[in-house]
């Protein structure tokens, strides 16, 4: 029986919706050449994954400013991959090449839709699902996707910094459920990351779909939908 209510998908955003248009370790490799640090880009892929590994995930203020905490993230983030590429550039300079990262991945030219994403949408749409986007991510994200053409797509686009809580975190998508009304039992997350985007879901008690490119991608999901949702 098809569920109680209008469906509800909530999509992750980097990794399943959009990619970085070029490697993360050409863009870093190019910043910090600019200031004097020549370290090759496959210097740079490995020590970005290991600062992304070691990094703990923010912990959000009950009250004040979760935008900042974030921001602070991803400044620790930068460093962190720094180091692990084997320097220590002084405060300013760090502070300046961060900023500039900060400010590249700000902009929707530096992402790319997947082939499949536009169409998907679209689909999605006619078939009356309402869409959202839940992401780890800041508020960065609503300019990312508006500049993509995707953000007229979404009938509420949440953020971790919105929700002052990160996937796996179950207490995002309760925000998510608050936030847009959903019935829990006609609603579904999708995204690339097991650990993150799985462990919400199943912490949440929704169901989820793993796009694992390219075993599986948003066009998959859209078979997945309706057998799930939908079955004849």
């Amino acid at each position: 029986m098809p569920p109680v209510g209008r469906t509800w998908i909530a999509l992750d955003a980097a990794g399943t919706l959009f990619r970085t248009a070029e490697p993360v370790e050409k863009t870093y490799a190019a910043c910090f050449s600019t200031r004097g640090f020549d370290i090759p880009e496959s210097t740079w892929k490995t020590a970005f994954r290991q600062a992304f590994a070691l990094t703990p995930d923010p912990v959000f203020p009950a009250t004040g400013d979760s935008e900042v905490i974030e921001k602070q993230w991803w400044r620790d983030l930068v460093s962190g991959a720094a180091i692990s590429a084997g320097i220590r550039p002084d405060p300013a300079t760090m502070e300046d090449a961060f900023e500039s990262l900060f400010a590249h991945y700000a902009s929707g030219t530096a992402w790319r839709l997947f082939p499949e994403t536009e169409a998907v949408l679209a689909t999605l749409q006619a078939r009356g699902s309402a869409l959202a986007v839940v992401s780890n991510f800041d508020s960065r994200l609503h300019r990312v996707l508006a500049e993509l053409g995707i953000a007229g797509s979404f009938d509420l686009i949440l953020t971790s910094a919105d929700a002052g809580a990160r996937k796996p975190s179950p207490a995002i998508i309760r925000t998510f459920i608050g936030r847009s009304g959903a019935n829990p039992a006609a609603c579904c997350l999708v995204g690339d990351s097991l650990a993150a985007d799985g462990g919400a879901a199943e912490a949440a008690g929704i169901p989820f779909f793993h796009i694992n490119r390219p075993d599986s991608n948003l066009s998959d999901f859209l078979k997945w939908h309706s057998e799930t949702f939908f079955p004849k």
